[in-house]
């Protein structure tokens, strides 16, 4: 029964990841600047979950937690993550539509603890979501993804100043951004990444 759990609990986790990141925010942008966000963090956690309720004999020790949220927003240009330290601008007319997110890194980064706790945590974490114990940590990188309307067609998708590990790119009507948190906690110049369709 265990292992069926903790099956049960890597395959939702991994069906959770987009392209590996298993931490991260999605936006849906509709044309007119509104949209869907959808957030995903990880999170340590006292209380018993569903399947754990469910069993007998087990004396539970540790836990991981995949915490989804999902919400509409009115304008993309209103919506700040992080107390701030993640925020969007789309403009156009006058030549290709472009959406500017500003992420910042360092000790004002306020957007990471809303995505991971820390790095001990995150290890700690790591092995009640791999018990082989081949995965060290987890939540070491942070997805952001904007995914804009069926038909609509990215054409750049780019980031500067350019940091150890952060990736930016798009395909077809999604662009992403990944940031390791790593890098987001060290010293420098807040990220700037550029969508553009």
């Amino acid at each position: 029964m265990n292992r069926l759990l903790l099956l049960l609990l890597s395959s939702f986790l991994l069906a959770a990841c987009s392209s590996g990141e298993l931490v991260g925010v999605h936006i849906l942008l509709a044309k007119d600047g509104s949209g869907v966000v959808t957030t995903r963090s990880l999170q340590q956690t006292l209380t018993m979950g569903p399947g754990e309720s469910k069993t007998q004999g087990i004396a539970w020790e540790s836990r991981a937690n995949l915490c989804c949220s999902q919400g509409r927003f009115t304008a993309v240009n209103d919506l700040k993550l992080g107390d701030g330290s993640i925020q969007f601008l789309r403009s156009s007319g006058g030549g290709p539509d472009m959406l500017r997110t500003t992420v910042q890194v360092g000790a004002g980064a306020a957007w990471v603890a809303g995505f991971v706790p820390g790095l001990a945590e995150r290890q700690a974490m790591a092995r009640v979501y791999d018990p082989t114990g081949k995965t060290r940590e987890i939540g070491g990188d942070v997805r952001i993804e904007v995914q804009l309307p069926e038909g609509t067609k990215i054409v750049g998708s780019s980031v500067r100043p350019t940091g150890r590990g952060v990736d930016a790119g798009y395909e077809r009507n999604r662009a992403y951004l990944v940031v390791p948190v790593k890098t987001a906690l060290e010293k420098g110049d807040e990220l700037v990444w550029d969508v553009s369709w």
